[in-house]
């Protein structure tokens, strides 16, 4: 991409945006409407933006012509690394996605090179859809777990073992000639939620993924919350009760011990010999279900309690499939909060679904990628 600056900053007003005239470009970017005219002709000619139809304007006046990106313009690769599953996409410019695919990360056990294990399982989902790697604009990567400061090496993947300093960053570009980046992945969930979700005009919230591990990210002021080492916001490991269980992290009683479905269910089966799902017993009104998810809701909500008294968020965003089928859980976990956190901290706090479910992650790294390249996002 060989843009100018102040072509570069057009481009991403309109793209964050979505639809915009040139008069609104002008007065956003603060060039005259003739320089707009111009630098908008070129994006026009270069294919980064196409024109729609005429619209009324919102003062007096003929009608504008509203300019929108290319969908077509730009090809994102994302990469979700998470605890028990990796996950590929393919995004064209407006985070459509045209192609996905999991796989466990069990799979990579038996591959000492992690690295040349993945690039060769990238170029297998390439090939399976027609992909060509020369079409890729950029590639954005989000992992459930700690990244170096200067977000180039997978430093660590909790519970998975054989992904430490794990040099992504410069393998990737290497194998495929495009730009990439990476982020932790709570991070990258919030960028999401921040740029294409329910946070385009928040600027205090949080993202809470919880399935088979936690993953969290928080943005405040606007700012993505990273810490002196760049390991800020690891709420899985928040302690919730110091008599709790060992963490593998080599801690007590962390939240990675009670929120997890896997760490429910495994609780539900000490207090249940039956031999039922958790789900189906919940679904019958099961006692030692019901409990179970009572005890995780509040667990839960202890570690996000107090997350809002430090922080002071507008909005919480959950998501994780544990949500939907153990509803209990979410209504203690609300419950929680509400009597935990600071009473002038409750009242501008909401507590919804995320803009993405179960493909949060995956958004969050195809956003990574889009915002990095044409600097959306600091």
């Amino acid at each position: 991409m060989n843009l100018t600056e102040t072509q570069l900053s057009i481009l991403k007003l309109i793209n964050l945006h979505g639809e915009i005239s040139r008069k609104e470009l002008a007065f956003r970017s603060g060039l005259s409407q003739a320089a707009v005219t111009n630098i908008t002709k070129e994006l026009l000619d270069q294919k980064y933006v196409l024109e729609g139809k005429e619209r009324a304007s919102s003062g007096p006046g003929r009608k504008e012509v509203f300019l929108h990106s290319n969908p077509d313009r730009f090809r994102f690769l994302g990469i979700d690394i998470g605890g028990y599953w990796i996950r590929f996409a393919i995004a064209d410019n407006n985070m459509n996605l045209l192609h996905q695919s999991s796989t466990p990360v069990t799979e990579f056990e038996n591959d000492p090179d992690k690295l040349a294990a993945l690039i060769r399982r990238l170029n297998d989902f390439l090939q399976e859809h027609g992909v060509d790697a020369q079409s890729l604009d950029a590639i954005g990567i989000g992992v459930t777990g700690i990244i170096n400061a200067e977000q180039t090496r997978i430093l660590n993947i909790p519970n998975v073992a054989g992904w430490d300093d794990l040099p992504a960053v410069s393998g990737l570009q290497q194998a495929f000639g495009c730009p990439v980046y990476l982020e932790e992945g709570g991070r990258t969930m919030a960028l999401a939620e921040k740029l294409i979700g329910q946070a385009k005009d928040v600027d205090n919230f949080i993202v809470v993924h919880i399935g088979k591990g936690i993953v969290a990210g928080m943005m405040i002021n606007g700012q993505i919350i990273r810490g002196a080492s760049n390991v800020g916001g690891l709420l899985g490991h928040v302690t919730v009760d110091e008599k709790g269980r060992q963490c593998l992290c080599g801690n007590y009683g962390c939240l990675e011990m009670f929120g997890p479905y896997q760490m429910i269910e495994e609780k539900f089966e000490d207090l249940d010999s039956s031999g039922v799902p958790l789900a189906e017993a919940y679904k019958q009104n099961n006692k030692a279900a019901l409990n179970v998810c009572i005890e995780a809701g509040n667990a839960i909500g202890i570690a996000l309690s107090n997350v809002v008294n430090l922080f002071n968020p507008q909005y919480i965003y959950l998501g994780g499939q544990l949500f939907d089928s153990l509803p209990l859980l979410l209504d203690e976990l609300k419950r929680t909060v509400r009597l935990r956190a600071n009473r002038f901290a409750n009242v501008v706090l909401s507590i919804d679904k995320n803009s993405f479910g179960d493909l949060e992650g995956i958004y969050g790294a195809l956003i990574l990628a889009k915002s990095k390249l044409i600097q959306l996002y600091p």
